[in-house]
Order: C-alpha cells, then structure tokens, then sequence
C-alpha cells in the first residue's frame, strides 16, 4: 500500500498516511511525490503526518524522514502535527522529529481531529 498524500488547498495542510509496512518502492515513490508536492506549495503550510497504521520504521526510513523534514522546513513548513497509535510510535516520531533538528511547532496527538484542530489554530502553541 502506497503513502496518501491529500492537499487541504484552504487549510494549507499536507496531510500524508503512511500504510503499515512500506517498502523501499513505497519510500522511493512518496519521496518524489511529497517533494512535488512540498514545492507546488510555494509558501508557509504545515503537515499532518498519520502515522497511526505504521508498525515498525526501519532505522534507514528514519534518516530518510528526518532529511525530509528538513527539505520541508526549509521549503515553508510552518508546524508539523503526527498521529500515532501508541507510546512506542509516538517515541518513534519524536526521533524522527529529534534527528531533523526542527525549530518548528510539532506535537503528537492520538487522533486526526485533534491534530487537524491544532494546525488549523496556530495560537494554540
């Protein structure tokens, strides 16, 4: 199963599902289309990353998003929200996050709503 990617063109939010076990195939394709995507945005726009289906991130995976996280920032992302299933996912974003080296607003949250109500609020850092 491949990465969803879904614009949400009035928000400014890239919202992006990662499917339980990805590939390297799976990596390489979300890669070229979020990095197109990213630069299609042309400005300030923040990222919803569900990562709730996600089982186990290979350590390689890790480096891989944490360097595109930092192509991100550098091309407008302004806050980054993840959603996670559990404490040890939730540990795996925080390293990912950690190893990006971001300065932005990120959170974890349990659920979609309450990281969409997060981003679609700034002032509620």
């Amino acid at each position: 199963m491949p990465f969803e990617i879904t614009v949400h063109e009035a928000d400014r939010i890239i919202d992006v599902v990662y499917p339980a076990r990805p590939g390297p195939a799976d990596v390489e394709d979300y890669l070229k289309r979020i990095r197109e995507t990213i630069i299609r945005m042309g400005g300030p726009w923040s990222a919803l990353v569900d990562q709730g289906q996600l089982r186990v991130m290979p350590p390689e995976m890790v480096t891989i998003m944490a360097s595109l996280n930092a192509f991100a920032q550098l091309h407008g992302m302004q806050r980054s929200a993840r959603v996670v299933s559990d404490a040890s996912s939730g540990l795996q974003a925080w390293r990912m996050t950690k190893k990006a080296l971001l300065n932005i607003p990120t959170r974890t949250f349990e659920s979609r709503e309450a990281a969409m109500a997060w981003l679609r609020n700034p002032e509620e850092d």
